[in-house]
């Protein structure tokens, strides 16, 4: 799933809830996992197999990772300042779901001595235990799936926050 739409439903459901702070970095951790359990689309998507086993990243995938960054950062100082939702719950719930992806792949491709790390590889291997990842060669249906799944967790979100 794209970064933005971990942020966006465990933030939502996060600030509608007022879970506590640590309740909400919790959600959002554990909410990451349930929602890469469906099948959807991420920047890794359209990563080649190739490029990803060699650590390298291609113009069009950094691109792709750039506007999900940015459309999170909008989406969490649009909850921010016109919704007035909690700095803090937002902050942690947002922490919370991107800490997978940073972990398996943020980190490692900033530093890339951390790719061997046992620790890194084991919490990587029981990241894709829930992974259900759409690749463009996939079957029709399975990319469509991917996608309305991808919207409807952002949409049911955005419902959740201005009900």
């Amino acid at each position: 799933m794209i970064l933005a739409a971990h942020i966006v439903f465990a933030s939502a459901v996060s600030a509608s809830a007022r879970f506590s702070l640590p309740g909400a970095f919790l959600f959002g951790l554990v909410s990451h996992h349930l929602l890469d359990f469906i099948p959807h689309f991420d920047a890794g998507s359209f990563w080649p197999i190739e490029e990803l086993k060699a650590g390298t990243i291609s113009a069009r995938v950094r691109i792709l990772i750039f506007l999900d960054i940015l459309a999170s950062l909008v989406f969490l100082v649009w909850c921010f300042w016109w919704l007035k939702a909690g700095f803090f719950i937002l902050f942690w719930a947002s922490l919370g779901a991107a800490l997978p992806d940073l972990v398996v792949t943020g980190f490692p491709f900033l530093v890339p001595r951390l790719r061997n790390r046992p620790i890194l590889k084991r919490y990587e291997k029981f990241h894709y235990i829930f992974f259900r990842q759409s690749r463009p060669v996939s079957l029709q249906r399975y990319r469509i799936f991917g996608n309305l799944s991808t919207l409807f967790i952002i949409g049911f979100s955005l419902w959740l926050l201005l009900k």
